[in-house]
């Protein structure tokens, strides 16, 4: 896996046929005849950028010089260059956790013992620069893998000690990377394909001539079990990966967001002109339960009541401007509309009260921007010059929805972006809204991390005894009430909840118990004991044990549970908070 600028030794090559082989893909081995690679760009290309097909220096910094101006982008500010040992790839940052930086790069790219299969290497000393040659993270690696056989899962997630946080050009931090964790997250086929990375630069005809930081666009042609295939063969598609960008993540762009869909693999040599990257989207809870904190799609196009939905430059590959209509389960605009932008468009969602089970109609509101300000999200006007326009903001306003009850609400809704200019630009716009409403909701007590709920003893002011019942969509192994002597056990109640480092709503679990007078036993045990003064009184409480799968993250929900008399008709709705920091022990 080295480029020792001089081509590859015997040895070299003889190296990397053994650990090919013994992956069991011989077929494969003259395509990894590097594990550095970069981009290379049609013959056509070059002389459009250079004037002519020629090796002289200058025409070759000529060439060059607007795809490394471009790779230097705000948007790309996240990709680096990985060096492991002699041999360097390319990487992108993903985000740090505490002192840590993770990295994604290619599982060939990295030293491990036992690569073929899900595990943990550490210690080989590892470091990453971001463009302008920053260190941002350098030192002994815990190194991830998914399980290396082949392109589809060439895929590694390193963690290196963190230095610095990794800045822009302009000084300001830079926004985590988007990812595919959809594993429908599909239509790559015929799609372009930003590729960008560190390495070798050159033609087919004049094979290398330089190396350096380079941007390119190519276009999938085919996917085959999981691995993207890219061929530069035509005036759109004339970037191909090279010698210097093995691990480099190749991008999509998808209404609005640069979309990280699959990390560099292979290249089949200067004169083939293709090459072959992992898929993202299979991968992806992998990647989350390696690094909980990374941004992908859904998370990135989710809403919450404190959270803004916001999608930049959607019309930044489409010719003309776009516009937004109503797409499925959302009320809405049905027709555009041109005029000066001054207000916003109201949307109408149901979603889901995860507290009660009950469907509401939640009030959201939306714009898109022109250079000249931000109006409805069916005004396709625009304000020229419009450096960045056709952006698109939701948001949740708590007095829209002021009579709204209390709950967790979630729902999923989609916008339709037409092009105003380009009839044939026709994309539907997938979003998902988490918004915990607390409005004036009585709240019984709080759990958290270090401490239970406990509720008043009902039976005190109720004839005969009580016991509860799970309420709305909470998953509980209890539907009913019993009558049961057995005692020291508990009820188990999976409860909603939002990872406010995610805005993703999981499923945290909790025991739920009710005291009996003379011990604890199940919520839905009405039993009380003769002699026990003191009955009737519930305790929710979590454990850190029985959520070893929950990923880390604060949560916070509401969650209700139904208390019922057993020999009375009384019957009251309780509402608990939960509040809950999740560390992994």
């Amino acid at each position: 896996m080295k480029d020792n600028k001089q081509g590859y030794t015997s040895t070299y090559l003889a190296s990397v046929f053994m650990r090919y082989c013994s992956l069991g893909l011989p077929i494969l081995v003259s395509l990894f005849s590097s594990s550095v690679l970069a981009i290379g760009i049609s013959d056509s290309k070059y002389r459009e950028l250079g004037g002519t097909l020629s090796r002289d220096p200058a025409v070759v910094a000529v060439a060059y010089q607007s795809l490394r101006q471009t790779s230097f982008a705000q948007r790309f500010s996240a990709v680096g260059k990985i060096v492991a040992g002699s041999a360097f790839c390319t990487g992108t940052w993903l985000g740090n956790h505490g002192d840590k930086a993770f990295i994604l790069t290619a599982a060939h790219c990295v030293a491990g013992d036992n690569k073929t299969q899900e595990s943990t290497y550490f210690g080989q000393r590892i470091s990453f620069r971001t463009g302008d040659n920053r260190l941002i993270a350098s030192g002994q690696s815990n190194t991830h893998f998914l399980g290396f056989t082949a392109c589809q899962n060439d895929l590694a997630i390193v963690e290196l000690p963190l230095l610095r946080v990794p800045v822009d050009s302009e000084g300001n931090n830079v926004s985590q990377p988007v990812y595919a964790d959809e594993v429908d997250f599909e239509h790559y086929v015929g799609q372009p394909m930003t590729l960008l990375g560190y390495g070798l630069n050159g033609t087919p005809s004049l094979e290398k001539l330089t190396s350096g930081r380079a941007w390119g666009i190519g276009v999938v042609t085919k996917e085959s079990d999981g691995c993207l295939q890219s061929t530069a063969n035509t005036d759109s598609s004339w970037a191909f990966i090279t010698p210097g960008d093995s691990g480099s993540t190749s991008w999509q762009w998808r209404e609005g967001q640069l979309v990280g869909v699959g990390v560099t693999s292979w290249w089949g040599g200067w004169q083939a002109k293709w090459s072959g990257f992992g898929r993202i989207a299979p991968h992806h809870e992998w990647m989350k339960r390696i690094f909980p904190n990374i941004n992908t799609v859904t998370r990135s196009r989710t809403l919450t009541e404190s959270k803004m939905l916001e999608l930049k430059d959607v019309e930044a590959h489409v010719d003309g401007t776009v516009y937004y209509l109503a797409g499925d389960n959302v009320a809405g605009p049905q027709k555009r509309k041109w005029a000066y932008p001054t207000g916003l468009t109201m949307l109408v969602v149901p979603m889901l009260n995860q507290s009660t089970g009950e469907r509401k109609d939640i009030t959201l509101r939306a714009q898109r921007q022109t250079h000249c300000g931000w109006g409805e999200i069916n005004n396709g006007v625009y304000c020229f010059p419009s450096p960045s326009k056709g952006g698109l903001r939701i948001w949740y306003k708590e007095e829209d929805n002021s009579n709204v009850p209390a709950g967790l609400y979630t729902g999923m809704f989609s916008l339709e972006a037409k092009g105003w200019h380009d009839h044939d630009y026709n994309e539907m716009i997938n979003l998902n809204a988490n918004i915990l409403i607390k409005g004036t909701a009585v709240v019984e007590d709080t759990v958290t991390e270090m401490s239970a709920a406990m509720t008043s003893r009902y039976d005190q002011s109720v004839k005969g005894s009580v016991y509860y019942l799970p309420q709305g969509e909470i998953t509980s192994d209890v539907t009913r009430r019993t009558w049961s002597g057995r005692l020291n056990t508990w009820s188990t109640i999976l409860v909603p909840a939002i990872n406010r480092d995610t805005n993703e709503v999981q499923m945290v679990s909790l025991r739920a118990s009710r005291f009996t007078g003379c011990g604890w036993g199940a919520m839905n045990n009405g039993v009380y004991c003769s002699n026990g003064a003191n009955y009737g009184q519930l305790r929710v409480s979590y454990h850190q044990s029985d959520n070893q799968n929950l990923p880390n993250g604060s949560y916070d929900g509401l969650f209700n549970i139904l208390v019922k008399g057993w020999h009375s008709h009384f019957e009251k709705v309780l509402t608990f908070k939960l509040d809950i920091d999740k560390e992994n022990e």
